[in-house]
């Protein structure tokens, strides 16, 4: 059991972790943000869409650490690789087409903001960064939560899945978004979930600060030089 000093002490790494994190965040023009699990609890949904479907066609479910393991992917590559992995003769484009759909009827009205990300994303916008979307959700899903959580007003730039043809960890969407912004590559920094979409925002050459559960999860920006989360 954690005693109330302990405590103490995990929060005050915490805060002084977010200042940290806040006062680098000066040094860029620019920040992109994940949507799925980042800005949004969506995530969560994801995996139950996910674990539907794959009743509905008669698979076994995933674990929950199997779903954190594939965040960040397209779906149909998420589909083709769960095939693979259950030696499965079932069509991953329509595994793909029915998980999607099941999102968008069944699950995606449930998803809201992770309050500090979300306030954090506000508040950048308003400081005069350039802000942007980086997800690998489709346009229509995409838009749909961000204008039912009142973000749209503080996006300059959407970019979704639909619009690149390479899929995280390549580094395509987010140099997307940085093209969208109008600004270099170097001076962006992005927030991100997933160890793959860790590793397309290392790809493209921008900084990083890693988030989990709505919370920021490392204790200051995430430069090129030094090494990278691998979980």
């Amino acid at each position: 059991m954690t005693s109330c000093a302990e405590h103490a002490a995990q929060a005050e790494q915490a805060e002084q972790a977010e200042r940290t994190i806040r006062a680098q965040l000066d040094l860029y023009p620019a920040a992109i943000f994940d949507m799925d699990g980042t800005v949004m609890n969506s995530e969560i949904w994801h995996h139950q869409a996910w674990q539907q479907m794959l009743k509905d066609f008669g698979l076994p479910t995933l674990t929950t650490a199997d779903l954190y393991a594939y965040g960040g992917m397209p779906t149909l590559e998420i589909a083709k690789a769960v095939v693979k992995r259950f030696n499965s003769d079932a069509d991953p484009l329509a595994m793909s087409v029915r998980k999607a759909e099941l999102y968008r009827t069944e699950f995606i009205k449930h998803a809201t903001v992770f309050p500090k990300i979300a306030a954090l994303l506000k508040e950048l916008h308003s400081a005069g960064k350039r802000v942007a979307i980086a997800t690998s959700s489709h346009k229509f899903e995409a838009t749909q939560l961000l204008t039912q959580n009142g973000l749209m007003p503080y996006i300059d730039a959407l970019v979704t899945g639909d619009l690149v043809s390479r899929g995280k960890p390549n580094p395509d969407i987010y140099l997307l978004a940085a093209e969208r912004l109008n600004v270099p590559p170097q001076d962006c920094v992005v927030f991100e979930d997933t160890v793959i979409g860790m590793q397309g925002i290392k790809n493209a050459g921008m900084a990083a600060v890693k988030v989990f559960e709505g919370e920021l999860d490392c204790d200051h920006v995430i430069t090129l030089s030094e090494p990278w989360p691998q979980a």
